[in-house]
């Protein structure tokens, strides 16, 4: 299908291809999730696990050269940008190499945003939820200002991707950002101060959220799939299961920990239809959910989803589908993407290995997903 369109998909990309000592320390010297990638184990006839790169290329992210392959492969199949996931804990960083790498070489022309991933590390792929890292989201001005002062240059670079002349930083799980409308404020003034307009601020929606009233900090919203449609109160075939979880998020945090290391330990395989998913999307997509907030809405895609890799028997596995309806799928989702004048729409993801949700090329389904993207975007 051929466009004029300037909807342009920007792809979420995944860091943990690369060694670090905090990893070193939880699971052993030199792990990163190719070693999950490799060892996962079909759990039926004909499951698709492993999952192996095409050419095995379990490739090191803070690898200039990998990112200029990276980056050229994307860019000559339809992608115009990439989603870095970024790793900050009141203070620390983790698995930013890769961004450092790509911050520092300019030649890596591709438009970029970052999104904040947020929560807490546990162990919960062991089936408990101690944890590893934890985030607090102190509300203190100068852990604000270190972290802001950190990203300036990612957001002054000329490869950032805007929205109303303001670079986008996306939050992963925004609801549990501590007194966010404040941070927000200090961030825009020191933006201001440095040249920028602001900072345009992007809510995650995996979930529905159980009180919305954090939304007024945020400028828009993407909505994370297969995740947002699949939990959703839309999913009608999912009411009960949303009831419980609607009720569940309201408790206080100690109470969800101990449940959801509860339910991750005895849990067994648990499928997802995704034909049912894509209707959710389509149906729904560019609603805002919440209309007393007026929010740019972001929509994403995606082929495939199977943690196996992560969870082994506790897995969420999503259906598979065939060539032809993934192709149907996403041309119907950019078509309204089209239609609704939408800057951006984003893929989930580039390089998810570990949750089998990746547009890269592997030994199965070789350059498939990225033809369709390209036969639909270009």
């Amino acid at each position: 299908m051929q466009t004029t369109n300037k909807t342009k998909l920007i792809a979420i990309y995944f860091p943990q291809f690369h060694d670090i000592p905090e990893n070193d320390k939880w699971w052993g010297r030199g792990f990163t999730d190719w070693q999950l990638v490799k060892e996962a184990k079909p759990l039926y006839k004909d499951h698709h696990q492993p999952r192996v790169p095409i050419d095995d290329d379990y490739y090191n992210p803070c690898n200039v050269a990998t990112l200029a392959k990276q980056i050229e492969m994307a860019k000559a199949y339809g992608i115009a940008g990439f989603m870095f996931y970024h790793y900050w804990f009141d203070g620390k960083l983790i698995l930013q190499k890769p961004l450092e790498q790509f911050l520092a070489n300019p030649q890596l022309d591709m438009p970029f945003c970052l999104s904040w991933a947020n929560p807490s590390w546990t162990r919960q792929w062991k089936g408990n939820n101690e944890i590893l890292q934890k985030q607090q989201h102190l509300p203190d001005k100068a852990l604000w200002r270190q972290h802001f002062d950190y990203l300036l240059p990612f957001f002054k670079d000329s490869r950032a991707l805007k929205m109303d002349g303001k670079p986008m930083f996306v939050i992963y799980v925004p609801e549990i950002v501590n007194q966010a409308g404040e941070m927000f404020a200090c961030w825009n003034q020191w933006a201001k101060e440095n040249g920028l307009p602001g900072i345009y601020f992007v809510a995650t929606k995996g979930y529905d959220f159980a009180n919305p009233s954090f939304l007024e900090s945020y400028q828009a919203m993407l909505k994370f799939q297969p995740r947002e449609a699949n939990t959703s109160a839309k999913n009608s075939t999912k009411s009960g299961v949303y009831k419980w979880a609607s009720l569940f998020r309201k408790l206080p945090q100690s109470w969800q920990t101990k449940l959801v290391e509860w339910r991750i330990k005895f849990k067994g395989v648990t499928f997802h239809s995704t034909p049912n998913v894509w209707q959710i999307i389509l149906q729904h997509a560019y609603q805002n959910d919440y209309p007393q907030y007026p929010l740019q809405i972001f929509e994403s895609a995606f082929f495939e989803w199977d943690n196996t890799a992560r969870y082994g028997k506790r897995a969420n596995i999503f259906t598979e589908t065939t060539a032809d309806q993934k192709r149907a799928f996403f041309e119907a989702l950019y078509q309204k993407s089209v239609a609704s004048n939408a800057p951006y729409l984003f893929f989930n993801a580039w390089n998810e290995w570990s949750e089998s949700a990746y547009l890269e090329p592997d030994k199965k389904n070789g350059f498939t997903h990225l033809e369709i993207i390209k036969n639909t975007v270009q």
